[in-house]
């Protein structure tokens, strides 16, 4: 083989290992940036998701909050019906930001934390409506037995479901931490 030859030939696989070494760093490169843009996109959906939970959750703890002092309002032989009615309107209030926060978290999901706030939700009306016939038959001659009874178990059924809300919250922010990888 003349030595012209033997150079073109190797300058000739020079140039390919040298396209091809930069076809691999380029390669190498792109799977880098996608991974790095499916971690961002995965934070900021978990950011997303964070709020959602923490914008339904806040006025959920204040409409039972004030749920539970309406009731405090109306228990005895002198119920202050000023105060278990302003109660009343800072629980209605609350139940109205409930429910529109409700609708962001359908939105953002997943389906099991839109079911336990929609459960929270359900659980916020009934003791609101429970409250509202309690106001309404005061000074009932049994004392309003069943409304304070019924109350006090819609209490705890709403405590247990804000803290399945909760749960099932921090497990769906748990899940989207990272997002799987896939193979390449």
């Amino acid at each position: 083989m003349d030595q012209g030859l033997a150079a073109l030939l190797g300058a000739t696989v020079g140039v390919v290992g040298t396209v091809a070494a930069s076809a691999i760093s380029s390669g190498a490169t792109r799977r880098q940036l996608e991974g790095q843009a499916k971690v961002e996109h995965s934070h900021w959906r978990r950011q997303l998701r964070r709020e959602a939970y923490s914008a339904f959750l806040a006025p959920a703890n204040e409409a039972r909050t004030a749920l539970k002092m309406a009731a405090r309002a109306l228990v005895g032989d002198a119920p202050d019906m000023a105060e278990a009615d302003r109660q009343l309107r800072i629980g209605q209030d609350q139940l109205t930001l409930v429910q529109a926060t409700w609708a962001g978290l359908a939105v953002e999901g997943p389906e099991s934390v839109e079911q336990a706030a929609h459960s929270v939700h359900l659980g916020l009306h009934s003791m609101h409506t429970t409250l509202l016939a309690w106001r309404d038959s005061s000074g009932a001659p049994d004392r309003n037995v069943n409304f304070v009874e019924r109350h006090a178990v819609e209490v705890t059924m709403v405590s247990e479901r804000l803290s399945s809300f909760t749960s099932a919250a921090r497990t769906a922010l748990d899940d989207t931490d990272l997002p799987p990888s896939r193979p390449h």
